[in-house]
């Protein structure tokens, strides 16, 4: 491999080798997810920008996928972003002349978020999604009980598909915040198991088991 054919010759021991070899997969590993998740946040906006819900809500089910086989933090506030952003360019009080400038802020939070991502720095990218999440909080004046309630229907799916797609309940839970017992009862209530037909393979959920306990 050229990786090795650079490396010192005292690098070239055996248990060395796997060692950089681990090291080498675990960065092009981290660049590949900057590289998805910058796309699917793009995807976000360009579909956000077009009001359009069925595209959002297919993002969705592709970034509900993506962070259940490589979970971060932030692919699952992306998740939940992609969720909340596609219900509320589904209701048209939400889209009149009056809410233009709280739904040019999300965008303008949502290209913030584009830039976090490219840097690579986290705390910036947590703090462009807290910066979306406040936007959205913004259009609790039009119907301030359907947008607290989206929130938390938003968290609490979310950590239900990934349940239901394969992740431990307990990893489930620790992941997203959100209780064992309400992740089971919504599962169980919107009967998510027959719903859901794809079940991530074994080899994915130990990977995510090891990124999440690492």
């Amino acid at each position: 491999m050229q990786f090795f054919a650079l490396l010192p010759c005292q690098y070239h021991d055996s248990e060395i080798r796997i060692s950089y070899l681990l090291l080498a997969l675990d960065i092009e590993l981290k660049v590949d997810m900057v590289h998805i998740m910058k796309s699917l946040a793009a995807s976000v906006l360009d579909s956000f920008k077009a009001r359009d819900q069925k595209k959002l809500r297919k993002i969705n089910d592709t970034i509900m996928r993506e962070a259940t086989i490589n979970f971060t933090k932030q692919m699952y506030e992306l998740a939940v972003l992609s969720y909340i952003l596609s219900k509320i360019v589904s209701k048209p009080r939400f889209l009149s002349k009056d809410n233009i400038q709280y739904l040019r802020k999300i965008e303008q939070d949502l290209r913030m978020l584009l830039r976090a991502i490219d840097i690579g720095i986290t705390n910036e990218v947590f703090s462009a999604l807290s910066a979306v999440k406040a936007s959205i909080s913004a259009l609790e004046k039009v119907d301030s009980r359907f947008v607290r309630n989206l929130v938390s229907k938003g968290q609490l799916k979310t950590a239900a598909i990934m349940y239901a797609q394969g992740i431990s309940l307990g990893l489930a839970s620790e992941m997203t915040g959100i209780s064992k017992q309400d992740i089971l009862d919504y599962a169980g209530k919107t009967m998510m198991f027959d719903r859901i037909k794809e079940e991530i393979p074994v080899k994915d959920r130990l990977k995510t088991a090891r990124r999440a306990l690492a």
